[in-house]
């Protein structure tokens, strides 16, 4: 049953206020969680149920996507923890200009003072709230997954989490989806139920086709008009120098980027036994080999590709963070903005 008034144990301040439909959620939620793991002893059942275990990717991926689960995951793990982690990214300094009577003494430059001795206004380039944009891989490689959740799947929800975060502190948020070429393309809104617009694109255009990242990369940067946060979610499967070099071409626009390269577990960990056929979900070519004989060095490829993008990144002032598909939804943005947080200190 969902938590009561008279239960004050079982809810929390976040759990309140997302209103009265969060009842059915709960009830979504743990009959998923019931599935996964079966029913709660009666000691656990009167414990109070860390929001934690809803984070899983498993279990979110049988309730499926909405906007309120988005707010769950959210609300539940960043209150307390950042009250604006991107406001004021737009807001450069230009020049100065001598004080009069009736300025912000809030924008007095003190050290000018102390050097000169007259009172000078600090002026900005612009004053605007943030405007992301999320960049979505959409291509046939995105629909792999060896779990319940696929990494377009796992790559949607990390979007749409993105989104609300961005949203909830009154920033635009828009989103564009990419392949073989550029796909749909959602403005940068500030409004809440922009969102929900954002989320049925990626719902009707699940992902299909090959993958020119480069050039879809590109093609989008000349439509970004206006300087922001882009963020790239990709599982990176493309030509790595020219991949690499289209990412960076964002942030020679001056873009603050951020890439997530979302792996699922079986990529990552290689795991198969015993002659198994591979098929490319892209070109639809199949490969029989014996996982054993080249594990090793497929595994030290997969190491060398992300320390290339690691490296090639972070040299350019580009944030990377390599995600694990069971990796669950909190950890990794919780670990992307903790690392932000220290940056921008």
């Amino acid at each position: 049953m969902p938590p009561t008034a008279d239960r004050p144990g079982l809810r929390s301040a976040w759990w309140r206020a997302l209103g009265p439909t969060a009842a059915g959620l709960w009830r979504k939620l743990r009959q998923a969680l019931v599935e996964q793991t079966g029913e709660p002893s009666l000691a656990s059942a009167l414990d109070s149920p860390g929001q934690d275990r809803y984070l899983d990717p498993a279990v979110l991926a049988r309730v499926g996507y909405s906007p309120l689960l988005a707010r769950l995951v959210v609300e539940g793990f960043l209150n307390g923890l950042h009250k604006s982690p991107f406001h004021g990214f737009s807001v450069e300094f230009a020049d100065h200009r001598e004080y009069v009577a009736g300025d912000d003494l809030k924008y007095l430059d003190w050290h000018l003072f102390a050097r000169t001795d007259h009172y000078y206004i600090k002026r900005f380039e612009e004053e605007t709230n943030l405007r992301c944009y999320i960049l979505l891989d959409r291509s046939a490689s995105m629909a792999f997954g060896t779990g319940l959740l696929t990494k377009w799947d796992y790559s949607c929800f990390l979007a749409s989490c993105l989104g609300y975060l961005v949203l909830r502190q009154q920033d635009a948020c828009g989103l564009a989806l990419f392949g073989s070429k550029p796909g749909m393309l959602v403005q940068p809104r500030c409004r809440r139920p922009h969102l929900r617009q954002m989320m049925k694109v990626m719902m009707e255009n699940p992902p299909s086709g090959g993958t020119d990242m480069p050039a879809s990369l590109r093609t989008i940067a000349r439509n970004l008009k206006r300087r922001g946060l882009v963020i790239v979610i990709s599982d990176l499967i493309d030509e790595p120098e020219q991949t690499l070099k289209a990412i960076r071409l964002l942030r020679s626009q001056r873009h603050d980027v951020l890439v997530f390269h979302v792996q699922d577990a079986a990529e990552l960990e290689f795991p198969f036994q015993g002659a198994t056929q591979f098929r490319d979900l892209e070109t639809g070519e199949e490969l029989e080999i014996d996982p054993q004989a080249v594990r090793e060095r497929y595994l030290e490829q997969i190491r060398q590709a992300a320390e290339y993008y690691r490296k090639g990144l972070t040299d350019s002032g580009i944030d990377y963070h390599l995600i694990n598909t069971r990796q669950p939804y909190d950890q990794a943005l919780a670990t992307y903005l903790n690392r932000r947080g220290r940056l921008r200190r």
